[in-house]
């Protein structure tokens, strides 16, 4: 875990209000340096990973582990690199981490080219603050918790607010791969130091990319696997975590501890994660959740992430990371196999593309993308307020940042562009932050082997069929590891973790919903259009569709978020 944050200039209340805020990342007191114009803060967590050094001025900070260093994070010669390359240093850099650089010219950021840790910044009254969550940034008294029009409309689309802006005026995400600096008093544009993706495709049999494949994926794993410390699994019963799991019982000595979650009352022939642990020879322990228990815990999970969740199943993660806690140190996840590897949720946007309709206009890609998010992109002018939509731009706001992904030429084909998109905009913006702070509410840190940057790039130049073919995603994965888990296993669509029917339709979900929307709050924010949302809460079980049911679960998370930030609870 650990956590760095800082500002420009100094204050020592200031820097004791963010690290109280940032306190469940690591073993306070947070260590702070300043140089000559700024001050950066590192809170050690229970590894050795990550650290601050400061030397005649200059700082360096970091969290996370960097894959060259196994037992612990040496920070000298991380000053010494910056001091002879500059920020073009971070291009050495391997590994699960965001970084800061103090030197008398500014403040510098970076961000891991995977995107495995996070960062977000902001401005407040001219001064620059930094912080590996948003709470942390939000600690500082003054920072304007003002709504970004256009960041309502895109959750509701995408699910998620996609590329470096957030829910908030003056505060971003650094995207992956990318450095962002502060200095005269100005903020400049993000700038890429590694894409991943940008390789060119190679030739060489099936045979060869499997074996590649599994030679990566095992690396990836060895160097995300503490040296020392207790290691678990979270068991989704897809392809993803199997494949993890099988990697583990390889490199892990002792028997592992597993998990998986589901609703109590689930049909028992469903508990894929189950056989799979039997399978597998795991220590694994099931979670039944009653859907009074998932409620509660849901207020919970929208503090631990400060985001409105766009997937329910995180705060699963949430009930799951819980449990874990008690046992282990570190949780090895599937987290973004499918982005990287493709899963099938990209065949909406596919056939789309391959077979489209009559009449097609000329983003009826980034539109095919929206409408197949499972979020409300088709309904958006029944939801929002004719006066809400007058403050932003439609089309810069949703099929904008799909643009420089789906108009470019930098790929050669299709899914490749939709990969790239789902990798940066999802899995860099919500996925895997979402997943290690939900994680990490528990003092666990997250280990996702699969969104690697050497996967990600292997997944590029490797031929497309091998991701995506026939109606069946993570092909590549399929083929090698079928000699080491069960045909059925191999051959499954993609399970993961699902709700059944009666959560949506049940009497203590519309009633959690009818608290949490109630119209005099819906019409008094001025954002939703509260007889839109009356007509969705007096759907009867037999009208309600999963679309209702999506949109709904948008409103109620987003409106919960919306609540503790304005009241400043978060």
């Amino acid at each position: 875990m650990a956590a760095i944050f800082g500002f420009s200039g100094w204050s020592g209340k200031k820097s004791r209000a963010m690290a109280e805020a940032l306190s469940h990342r690591g073993n306070p007191p947070a260590r702070t340096h300043a140089s000559i114009r700024s001050t950066a803060c590192w809170l050690p967590s229970r590894s050795n990973h990550g650290g601050i050094i400061e030397h005649r001025g200059q700082v360096v900070a970091l969290a996370g582990r960097l894959f060259t260093d196994q037992k612990k994070t040496h920070m000298a010669p991380l000053l010494r690199s910056y001091r002879e390359k500059g920020l073009g240093f971070v291009q050495d850099l391997r590994g699960a981490y965001v970084l800061a650089v103090l030197d008398e010219d500014g403040i510098h950021l970076a961000r891991d080219p995977a995107g495995l840790r996070t960062i977000y910044y902001g401005l407040c009254n001219d001064r620059f603050i930094f912080a590996v969550e948003p709470r942390g940034i939000l600690a500082w008294s003054g920072f304007a918790r003002k709504l970004r029009p256009a960041a309502v409309a895109q959750y509701l689309s995408y699910g998620f607010v996609p590329g470096s802006g957030t829910m908030l005026e003056n505060l971003w995400e650094l995207p992956p791969g990318h450095t962002v600096t502060f200095a005269q008093g100005k903020l400049g544009q993000p700038r890429c130091f590694c894409s991943p993706e940008q390789v060119g495709k190679e030739e060489r049999s099936g045979q060869e990319w499997q074996a590649e494949f599994t030679s990566l994926h095992g690396q990836a794993l060895a160097d995300q696997l503490p040296v020392h410390g207790s290691v678990g699994l979270f068991l989704s019963g897809g392809l993803s975590s199997g494949a993890i799991a099988v990697e583990a019982r390889r490199q892990c000595r002792e028997k592992l501890p597993s998990w998986s979650i589901r609703f109590s009352g689930e049909h028992q022939g469903r508990d894929h994660a189950r056989a799979l642990a039997d399978y597998i020879g795991t220590e694994h322990r099931e979670i039944q959740v009653q859907p009074k228990e998932f409620l509660e815990r849901l207020d919970q999970a929208v503090f631990a992430t400060g985001e409105p969740l766009g997937d329910p199943s995180l705060v699963f993660m949430s009930m799951l990371s819980a449990v874990a806690a008690e046992e282990v140190e570190y949780v090895l996840n599937g987290a973004g196999g499918s982005l990287v590897f493709g899963g099938t949720h990209m065949l909406p946007v596919l056939l789309r593309h391959w077979y489209g309709g009559i009449e097609q206009g000329l983003f009826f890609r980034e539109q095919a993308y929206l409408s197949s998010c499972c979020g409300a992109y088709d309904e958006l002018n029944a939801l929002l307020t004719p006066e809400w939509r007058s403050l932003y731009n439609t089309h810069e706001a949703l099929e904008g940042p799909l643009l420089p992904f789906f108009q470019a030429d930098r790929t050669g084909n299709f899914l490749d562009k939709l990969s790239r998109a789902n990798i940066h905009l999802k899995g860099g913006h919500m996925q895997l932050p979402l997943m290690e702070r939900m994680i990490g509410a528990y003092g666990v840190t997250s280990l996702s082997p699969l969104f690697d940057e050497r996967l990600i790039a292997l997944s590029f130049r490797m031929p497309s069929a091998l991701k995506l073919a026939r109606g069946m995603g993570k092909r590549v994965i399929r083929q090698a590891y079928s000699p080491s888990l069960p045909n059925h296993f191999i051959e499954r669509a993609k399970s993961g973790v699902e709700f059944p029917s009666y959560f949506w339709r049940g009497r203590e979900w519309k009633k959690y919903a009818r608290k949490i929307l109630r119209k005099r709050v819906v019409r008094k924010a001025g954002i939703f259009n509260p007889e839109r949302v009356e007509e969705l809460l007096a759907l009867t079980p037999e009208q309600s569709l999963p679309q209702h049911e999506r949109t709904l679960w948008l409103l109620i998370t987003f409106e919960l978020w919306r609540q503790k930030v304005l009241n400043e609870k978060l």
